[in-house]
């Protein structure tokens, strides 16, 4: 509101750029301040040393979805993802079909802003191990809703995976600031299957 300017334009600025800074890819990031420079610093506005029009949209990611770093794409199932994982990704790796599968969890703002090297060298050592990975990540706190939806069988709950990983360094339901150990408790306990926080932060 300080900003002077035309109202629907700085409306649509503070949308586009929202959207930028929630991709929070370094693509993201620049665009983002090209946008705003190119708009508010006047310097840059009055000689017109950004096209606004070439500036790319914002590029922003599923808050919930199944994640490989091999992936072509982030996939909205679990049926999406086996289809490409078996069909592409397993003959390529050399990982038999009924290999145990080690579900994972992951935070979305890591993949987000591509600061994943750690995600990708786990997934790289399960299935150098032998292992199939599926790895599902939220951008909220509650972790626990994504393994429902893409790691557990609808119906009962239980795990279609062997075993859990937790890597986002939170508990299952819960951040830094509050858990619900009751909630996670329920949860695993229909999910029925090993489970390991290997990141405990809290």
């Amino acid at each position: 509101k300080f900003l002077p300017g035309d109202q629907a334009r700085d409306a649509r600025t503070f949308i586009l750029s929202l959207q930028h800074w929630l991709g929070g890819t370094p693509e993201n990031l620049e665009a983002m301040l090209m946008r705003v420079a190119g708009q508010y610093v006047p310097s840059v506005a009055n000689d017109k040393l950004v096209d606004l029009e070439r500036i790319m949209e914002p590029v922003v990611i599923p808050d919930t979805g199944i994640w490989h770093p091999c992936a072509p794409r982030i996939f909205s199932s679990s049926f999406e993802y086996n289809e490409w994982y078996e069909k592409v990704h397993l003959p390529m790796a050399g990982i038999p079909k009924d290999a145990p599968t080690v579900g994972v969890v992951l935070q979305k703002s890591h993949i987000a802003t591509k600061d994943d090297g750690h995600y990708v060298a786990m997934v790289q050592e399960f299935e150098r191990r032998g292992a199939k990975v599926m790895c599902t990540y939220t951008g909220g706190l509650d972790f626990s809703a994504p393994v429902k939806e893409f790691l557990a069988n609808p119906s009962t709950g239980e795990g279609i995976v062997d075993t859990l990983v937790n890597l986002t360094g939170f508990s299952l339901v819960g951040g830094p600031a509050s858990q619900d150990a009751k909630a996670a408790k329920e949860v695993l306990t229909r999910f029925n299957r090993p489970y390991l926080v290997s990141v405990p932060l809290v």
